[in-house]
Formats: C-alpha cells, structure tokens, sequence
C-alpha cells in the first residue's frame, strides 16, 4: 500500500499497460490474418474462429473468476496471466498449423479474463477517492486503445517482413510490463477465508453474489450496451468509411486506428477529473450518451464529407470513453458488503464477453446506414435506462 501511496499513477499506468497488450494480441492478429492463414494452409475465414476463442474464457468465467479473485487477491493473478499472454505468443511465433493458432488464442484469453476482473480489483483494493474515479475511469478505455495499439504494431509486418516477428515483440513488451508489476505493485487485501463449517452451497452462492444484485445487473447492461456500439462501430467503420468516401483499406484503418486511441484516452482521462471534481454521474451519462448519438449520426450519414465523418468517429470514441469512465468509476460505490470488487468486475466483464459475441452477427446485417445509427440509439437508450444510481461509497477502498 506504501509503494501506491508514493506512485499511483506509476501503478495505474503499469496495470494500464497490461490491459492494453492484452487486447493489442487482437489487433495484432486481425491485420495479419490473410498472411498467417496462407502461411498456415488454412482458409482465410478460419481466422474468425481463431479471433473468437479469445472472446470464449471471459464470456463462461469471468464472474466465477473475479469471486476467485476476491479470496486469493488481485496481485498473485497479475503476476501469472502475462505470462499467458506470453506463451500466447510464442506459440503463435511458432505455430504449424491453424489448430495451435486456435488453442493459442484460447489461451490468450484465459490470460486476459485474469487481467480484465484483477486490476479492477486491484485499483479498488489499493486507491481511495479522486485518484481511484480518475483510474477507473482510465482503464474502462484500455480494450479499443489497447485493440488499436495492435493494429500499429501489425502495420510494419503486412508486407514482407515475417509476420512472426509481431509476436515475438509483443512477449517482449509483456514481459517488461511483468518486470515493473514486480517491481511496484504493492501487496493487496485478501478476502477472509469464512468459517470451516460453511456449505458448499453457502459459498456456491457467495461466488454469484453480483448476479443477485439488482444494481450490479444493471452497471453491467449500461456497460454492455457502449462496448457493443464500440465494437460494432470498429468492425464496421473501416469498411464503410472506405467504400462511402473512396478512399483505401489501409488509408482508412490507420485513421480509425490513430483517431480510437486519441480520442478514447481522452475521453475517459476527462470523465474521470470531472467525477473526482464531484460532479453527478447520471449528469455526465446524459451528456455523453447524447453527444454519442450526434456522432453516430455523423460518422454515417452517407452526406457527411469524409473530414466531417472522421470528425464524427473522433466524437463517438470520445463519448464512448466517457460512458464507459463512468460505468467503471461507479464501481467501488456498488462494491460493499458482500458483493465484493473482483465479483463485481468480473460479472461487468462476463456482460460486456457475452455482448462481443452478439455483435458481429448484428453489424454485418446491417446494409444500411440507418441500421447503425438505429442500432446506437436503442444501445444508448438502454444503457442511460440501466444506469444504476450508486450507493454512496466508503471512505475506504472495496476490497
């Protein structure tokens, strides 16, 4: 606790960073998929189940997961899912045949299932007011950024540099981002072991506390609902920025890629200065929620020029950072009593895994641009409705 005290933002941009690599493992592979499934002999659309798998672990256990969490403490999981994510990617360097691709990825998200539900955790166990809002609302930016960071990384290997390289640089930068976990993350509370004579169905039940919970239901479809937009939007917004405004692939994907990152960071860094300032949460929801659907409209309209469209992409990252800042910095005013924060932010997680998967079957049939702005509404309107009102929190952190 001494070593947060002396250099939280140190700490935050440490757990930060392995939340970023975690999700870049994505974007590394979606770019290079053409290349790794001819090098592979495997068709091209085998990439999509490979992509998919990682989704798998944090779909099934991520609630049973952050319970785990809450009894063995965040630390222990933050030292040993990296290097999931670095046998990840050695595999994948070395990887034969689509199959091991496969099984890699599936261990990939094992590895990020333990990231996404223990810094959450550990932010609350080790931060206490503004500092912690600012951090979580910080780190509810960390999947597109960190998506998009990937993409980056994959640029200089499309061609004809080996492919494998990409992977073997991303092990290294995890494993640096490991070394200085070691170095200053500090010790975290554990939750109590209860008494020997508990049930197993008592601690079955203790295990799905968050399901039990009204407002932890709804934190986790007002989450759901922006990730969903998110990802629909990136699936889709390439492509169609592209073809509506005849412009190139890559043309297109670099400026998605450069503006998500600019713009999401942003976005949440600012929601969480003003909700440490106090300022009302439902408030902030509302405007970002509106300014949201302003840009959808934008980034679609088929008359937007593409300045204006890309204008529009920018805004709704923007907004997208600041309703996820904060659904996250709600987070430790709902984790009390027995709902505790690692439960909490794996039932969070399990939503938004559940939702992933959901996505692209919706965005891809959708032909028109009406859909995706009709589908951004309803998603936003949801989401502002689901919106829990919090308790308010302690003075100390959720443990």
């Amino acid at each position: 606790m001494e070593r947060a005290a002396r250099m939280p933002w140190a700490m935050v941009a440490v757990l930060y960073a392995f939340g970023l690599l975690g999700m870049s493992l994505v974007g590394v592979l979606s770019p290079l998929a053409g290349r790794v499934t001819a090098a592979l002999g495997a068709p091209k659309e085998a990439i999509g189940l490979t992509i998919a798998l990682f989704s798998l672990p944090p779909a099934i256990i991520a609630t049973f997961g952050g319970s785990v969490i809450d009894r063995i403490g965040p630390r222990r999981v933050l030292m040993v899912a990296p290097l999931l994510l670095v046998a990840t990617d050695l595999m994948l360097a070395m990887s034969p045949s689509i199959w091991l691709t496969d099984i890699a990825m599936l261990v990939a998200g094992f590895g990020y299932v333990g990231l996404v539900v223990a810094v959450p955790a550990a932010l609350m166990n080790t931060l206490d007011g503004a500092i912690r809002a600012r951090a979580m609302a910080f780190w509810s930016t960390h999947a597109p950024a960190g998506f998009s960071a990937g993409l980056l990384l994959a640029v200089p290997f499309t061609g004809a540099i080996d492919w494998r390289i990409a992977f073997l640089i991303h092990a290294g930068l995890v494993a640096v981002v490991l070394v200085a976990a070691g170095l200053l993350l500090p010790a975290m509370a554990v939750q109590p072991e209860s008494g020997a004579q508990e049930s197993a169905a008592v601690r079955l039940s203790r295990l799905f506390r968050a399901v039990r919970e009204p407002a932890a239901v709804r934190l986790a479809l007002a989450t759901a609902m922006p990730n969903m937009i998110s990802y629909g939007t990136s699936l889709s917004a390439v492509g169609y920025l592209s073809r509506m405004h005849n412009v190139s692939l890559a043309a297109s994907a670099t400026t998605v890629a450069a503006a998500k990152i600019a713009a999401i960071v942003f976005g949440g860094t600012v929601i969480g200065a003003l909700l440490a300032r106090n300022l009302p949460p439902r408030r902030l929801f509302v405007a970002v929620i509106v300014s949201g659907i302003v840009a959808q409209v934008l980034l679609y309209l088929p008359a937007s020029p593409l300045p204006l469209a890309v204008a529009g992409l920018m805004l709704w990252l923007f907004s997208f950072g600041g309703q996820c800042g904060v659904c996250m910095a709600m987070m430790p005013a709902l984790a009390q009593g027995d709902l505790k924060g690692g439960a909490l932010a794996g039932f969070v997680n399990q939503a938004i895994s559940i939702v992933s998967f959901l996505t692209p079957a919706l965005y891809f049939a959708i032909s028109g641009w009406t859909g995706f702005v009709a589908l951004a509404i309803g998603g936003s309107l949801i989401s502002l409705v689901a919106l829990p009102t919090p308790r308010r929190a302690d003075a100390s952190p959720a443990r």
